[in-house]
């Protein structure tokens, strides 16, 4: 039995189409008790209780101090909820940061007290000395106690050592900053060498001398927190990658079953379609799941684990398994599209009818619409091509090719499922419940049935779709009659329906085959050690490289995945441009500079050092200084920094998430206080009862939280840890500074979190705001510049017969959809922005999906350019003006002008040479071809393809010109033209 029942079902993979069983499903938050998710559940909340616990064992209270709590706030930002080895490298991250800050920090602090000459610190040193010794005498204090307060109340501040200090220490939080900003894998780095540097920054103007050993106080209990983690990770159900892989393949195979199981209910059933949002759903958790896997299969060297499979038998499914995921994405996308371009016909002339049937009526002017000339073009051209039995294909035949696909769907369901219970048996009954000799010996055989079930259905499927085409559209193939135009579109979408299926049939195969041969070849369990250590080195280094995790991280940057269009322009030795005039070594230097400065990441870190000054500075004034330290004004200072963020609308709803996160941690931490000591001075043994209670939720909110909500989820746990910390100090280990017990330390916390989160509000709206609107446009612009890289890269292979772009093609895809995907959060934040730019979150995400559809047909072009026989490459250029230079340009100068359009926000000129698909049309009508659709070259497996590429062509050029209407949509129109003057000449 799987440890992890799979989401959805079957059933439940459509809206209309199919009904929905009835069943008591727990909210997305909660839907995670599985067994292999309880696991992980439970290393990281034991982890965090035993940490906790330290808090109420006086000795190693009293021996770390009163930042004890600081152990179990390490575990929660930090849980060990992966492999052994991942944590441990970020475990190390986390200390390279507090070993950086705590180096310059003594070198700032060196620097900094020599500023002052020796004569004058001795001074003051010896009337400190004399001021404690009066005010113990007259008070009765300890004279160590009181001179204590009066260095924390700012006797031996000296304007030279703070100046000094504030200048070296921010110019380290600026780096760190900027490092935070540029690449999302050293977040623990920045913020634990922050919080370091903060503290050099609020003491080092304080102290009388030289003090080394300072961040030893947050050190030593963040040491223990990261020892706990690892304790817990190799002694409760540990991890290795390959077995965290092998999941993520199991979880991918159930997904790729909903595109599957709802193909042939979806296929021309216009009156009950599906949820077309349910299948972009299904299309993002499928690309997403892929992207958590990836980085997994590069640590596999890495990984050290006991199981039949090694390294190497891991990695070598994840071509087989990358070919799967392409295909069915492209059958899902085969659906979408045709949905969507359905009913975007139907608006389209619905429309057209309206305003016609209006005109007459009314001697008015009209107003102008957005996009108009191009729409009537556009119109005339569907009302040609449109009839009642043009394009839709009936629900006879419908029924038919659901009938003749049905088979081969199942046997391709069946496929996936057998290759998930080998991936399962191999991976999750390594130590306890092995299989028997029997139970692998029966599912091999039944995998080698499945095979073979498999490849009937294929030829099956081949000879009886095919032959159900020939038969439905035999007017139209017929060699004697004059082939019926009005049918080509709908047997075209025909066979275009049968080469995905075939595909991903064929797919499918491989992959079951490949698994089948390594689960039979497997004799017996082994210990597999690092084959390679080199990646460690080059991972840490390496800004693009990703980190296996649960979950995918909200600071991804799209723009900062690498392109493999380079890659294959390098291969195909295509140049990228040509830059004839270079700027002298001067200018490229002071351009250089200012745009390090003003980049994203430099606008960031600048505002970390605004911010770090100005709620720095109350510390080390002589009037506020103490008032500063017991009012433990370092927590606003912290939180104001970790508060801001790059751009403004990941910022808003930072904000709220850290507000109602430190509000409910708050009562947590009141409700674990007073249920643990009611009254009294904290009882240890209620106290860790109710913790473990307490921190039960905490985890489960740290783990299973939404990425864009995850900072409101630390907040209230680092605010639930506080407060019982802090109360318990108070009462136990009393010192000068302590601020309170209960109620008093919510309070306080509560007030410097809001100070902190205006100070951030302000430094993040002044002088500009960072939005993130922009930010998505600039993305989504180098994504049309990239498309446009892929079009010159199809016309560079095609009628070459070159391999390179097929073998690069599904890569350059998937890469490119892996970064559309990334921009589906950023996209929705939106809603919470401030911003001035006229794109919103709605336009956005159409342009993103549009960007989708031309990654996906371009895809596919770049495919077929190594596969098809050249013949079919010709054929393709002559019949669509493919290749030729005018169309070319064209397309290019359209692209460009949408790349500009979304960077500047400038209008798109009214006429333009849209739409591109009547241009396509009219090549073709004035360069006649004949159009073969005889039985044979409908029975031609290269013929089939050919009208794949086909299709997919026209539906570049199409997506083209919707994506000029949607950015006419939003930023209107410039250069009109008077047609009124144009009727004159």
């Amino acid at each position: 039995m799987s440890e992890r029942s799979p989401q959805t079902t079957v059933d439940s993979s459509t809206n209309d189409a199919v009904p929905e069983k009835k069943s008591c499903r727990l909210p997305a938050f909660l839907d995670h008790f599985n067994a292999r998710e309880l696991k992980v559940f439970f290393r990281c909340w034991v982890g965090i209780w035993v940490a906790s616990l330290l808090i109420f064992i006086t000795p190693s209270l009293t021996s770390i101090g009163t930042a004890t709590f600081f152990a179990s706030l390490v575990l929660l930002i930090n849980p060990p909820s992966g492999i052994v080895f991942i944590y441990l490298l970020g475990s190390l991250t986390l200390f390279i940061g507090i070993c950086l800050a705590w180096a310059w920090g003594v070198i700032s602090m060196k620097a900094a007290l020599a500023a002052r000459p020796a004569a004058d610190t001795q001074a003051r040193l010896a009337a400190l000395q004399q001021a404690a010794v009066a005010q113990a005498n007259a008070t009765g204090q300890p004279t160590a106690s009181v001179m204590q307060q009066l260095i924390f109340d700012g006797y031996m501040l000296d304007t030279r050592v703070t100046a000094v200090a504030f200048c070296l220490i921010c110019t380290f939080i600026y780096f760190m900053a900027r490092l935070r900003a540029s690449n999302p894998k050293t977040a623990l780095t920045s913020i634990f060498g922050i919080i370091i540097s903060d503290l050099f920054l609020n003491f080092i103007p304080l102290l009388p001398s030289f003090s080394g050993t300072l961040p030893l106080t947050l050190v030593k209990p963040a040491a223990i927190g990261v020892g706990l983690g690892f304790a817990c990770s190799v002694l409760f159900f540990p991890r290795s990658t390959s077995h965290v892989v092998l999941d993520s393949m199991e979880d991918i195979l159930e997904l790729l079953k909903e595109p599957l199981a709802f193909t042939s209910v979806t296929l021309g059933q216009k009156a009950q379609q599906p949820d077309i949002d349910r299948l972009h759903k299904t299309h993002a958790k499928i690309i997403q799941e892929y992207r958590k896997m990836e980085p997994g299969l590069a640590f596999l060297p890495l990984d050290f684990s006991v199981g039949r499979w090694g390294p190497e038998e891991v990695a070598s499914f994840k071509e087989p398994m990358r070919q799967v995921v392409a295909a069915i994405i492209l059958l899902l996308e085969f659906h979408i599209g045709r949905i969507r371009g359905e009913v975007r016909t139907d608006d389209l002339l619905r429309e057209h009818v309206e305003q016609t049937k209006d005109a007459p009526l009314t001697d008015e002017k009209q107003p102008h619409k957005v996009g108009a000339q191009q729409l009537s073009q556009l119109v005339d051209l569907l009302q040609g091509l449109r009839s009642p039995d043009n394009q839709q294909l009936s629900q006879e035949v419908v029924d038919k090719l659901v009938h003749t696909s049905a088979m081969a769907i199942d046997a391709c369901l069946e496929a996936l499922a057998v290759t998930k219970d080998c991936l399962h048996m191999v991976n999750c009954r390594r130590w306890l419940r092995r299989a028997s000799p029997t139970e692998r010996e029966d599912l091999y055989h039944r995998s080698q049935t499945v095979l073979e079930n498999l490849r009937k259905a294929h030829t099956g499927f081949l000879h009886d779709m095919t032959e159900l085409l020939i038969g439905h559209f035999a007017p139209t193939v017929n060699g004697d009659a004059a082939p019926d135009q009005r049918k080509l579109g709908a047997l075209v979408v025909g066979m275009v329906f049968e080469e995905h299926v075939c595909t991903a049939i064929s797919r499918t195969e491989a992959l079951l085959s490949r698994v089948s041969t390594a689960f039979h070849d497997s004799k017996g369990t082994k210990i597999w050690w690092p084959t390679s250590l080199r990646y460690a080195a080059a991972w840490a280094f390496r800004k693009k490289a990703k980190t296996p995790a649960t979950t995918t991280g909200v600071e991804d940057d799209p723009d900062e995945a690498e392109d493999l269009t380079k890659t294959a322009q390098e291969k195909l030795r295509i140049s990228r441009g040509y830059r004839p005039k270079h700027r002298s070594a001067w200018g490229r230097a002071i351009l250089g500079t200012y745009h390090w400065f003003t980049s994203n990441e430099g606008l960031f870190a600048l505002r970390m050092v605004v911010v770090t000054i100005a709620l720095g500075i109350p510390g080390v004034i002589p009037h506020t200084a103490g008032f500063y330290y017991r009012e433990k004004g370092l927590w606003g200072l912290i939180m104001a920094q970790t508060g801001l963020l790059v751009y403004m609308s990941e910022f808003t709803f930072s904000v709220l998430g850290r507000l109602v996160g430190t509000v409910v941690g708050g009562v947590l931490g009141l409700l674990a206080w007073y249920i643990g000591s009611a009254n009294g001075p904290g009882n240890p043994y209620g106290l860790s009862a109710v913790l473990a209670v307490m921190v039960a939720v905490m985890i489960w909110v740290r783990l299973y939280i939404r990425p864009n909500l995850l900072q409101g989820g630390i907040m209230g746990g680092a605010t639930f840890l506080l407060v019982v910390a802090y109360s318990y100090d108070d009462t136990h280990i009393p010192q000068y500074g302590n601020p309170g017990v209960g109620y008093t330390v919510f309070w306080r916390r509560l007030l410097l979190v809001l100070i902190g989160v205006a100070a951030a509000t302000i430094v993040q709206m002044f002088p500009r705001p960072p939005s993130a609107a922009r930010h998505i446009c600039k993305s989504l612009s180098r994504t049309v510049r990239t498309l446009s890289d892929h079009y010159a890269l199809l016309l560079s292979c095609w009628g070459r017969s070159r391999q390179d772009g097929r073998v690069l093609a599904e890569p350059i895809s998937l890469q490119l959809s892996e970064g559309l995907v990334m921009l589906d959060d950023p996209i929705d934040l939106l809603r919470y922005e401030f911003s001035s730019s006229r794109f919103d979150s709605e336009s956005l995400a159409r342009v993103k999906r549009l960007c989708h559809d031309m990654n996906r047909s371009l895809g596919q072009l770049l495919q077929f350019s190594g596969t098809l026989p050249v013949e079919f490459h010709h054929r393709l250029a002559q019949q669509t003006a493919l290749l030729d230079h005018q169309c070319i340009g064209e397309v290019m100068a359209v692209l460009g002008m949408c790349e500009q359009a979304l960077k500047t926000g400038d209008a798109l000129p009214e006429i333009l040479p849209t739409p591109l698909v009547r241009r396509a049309f009219e090549y073709w009508q004035s360069h006649p071809r004949e159009i073969d659709f005889s039985p044979d070259t409908v029975r031609d497996e290269h013929y089939r393809r050919f009208c794949v590429a086909l299709s997919a062509y026209l539906k570049f050029l199409g997506t083209i010109d919707e994506l000029v209407l949607v950015i006419k949509g939003v930023l209107g129109e410039a250069h009109l033209v008077s047609h009124e003057l144009g009727d004159l000449v």
